[in-house]
């Protein structure tokens, strides 16, 4: 499965349709392979570990978001380091989804704030231009959402970063989107459009932090 995720992630034969490039602004930032391979190898310690297999959950893409997961964490925290902002942050989290927190806490006038990464797919970027989000965690614990969130997209190592949401904007964009189901996911989820996670919101939130 290694190699399959790292042919996945860098672009390799089984990997070869090139996506074409969206009509968004972005930040971007690269994430070395070495670490990535790291995160590959941890992700699969944390499949087993948390018993993922046990229930029945497809292994294979559980992995691979996984490791989205954390690229993407990883390129947020070294763009707030280059800023010399103050932040908090998860990291490679092992254990049960209740006790993960947030993926970022940072302070905005005086205030820890937290921040949550939404990693999307080629698809979801070039075809449907949506963010999906899970529907359990908007029907059922919505104390639990981030004050803001990001959204990102990885390929072969670089990360581009095209906006941010608030908390109250993501409620009412989820409110108004229908169920959907994924098979590969195995949960039902809600979309919101690309376009309102707005690059401005999201230098606006990076300036604002202290």
């Amino acid at each position: 499965m290694f190699r399959k995720l790292i042919n996945w992630l860098f672009g390799t034969k089984e990997n070869s349709k090139k996506n074409n490039a969206p009509s968004f602004s972005y930040l971007e930032q690269s994430v070395p392979k070495a670490l990535i391979d790291n995160f590959i190898s941890q992700a699969q310690q944390k499949i087993v570990a948390e018993g993922w297999g046990k229930q029945g959950r497809n292994v294979e893409v559980k992995t691979k978001n996984f490791v989205q997961c954390w690229i993407t964490e990883e390129a947020f925290k070294q763009l707030l380091m280059k800023k010399n902002k103050w932040f908090r942050y998860r990291g490679l989290y092992f254990g049960d989804a209740a006790g993960a927190g947030a993926d970022f806490t940072v302070k905005i006038n005086g205030k820890e704030t937290t921040v949550g990464l939404r990693s999307i797919s080629p698809d979801s970027l070039n075809k449907w231009k949506s963010v999906a989000y899970p529907e359990d965690r908007f029907m059922h614990e919505k104390e639990k959402i981030a004050d803001y969130h990001v959204v990102c997209f990885q390929e072969k190592g670089k990360v581009r970063l095209y906006g941010a949401i608030s908390k109250p904007d993501l409620l009412a964009e989820l409110g108004k989107a229908r169920s959907l189901y994924s098979k590969n996911n195995q949960e039902h989820f809600r979309t919101v459009p690309l376009d309102k996670f707005a690059l401005k919101n999201l230098l606006d939130l990076m300036e604002k932090m202290e």
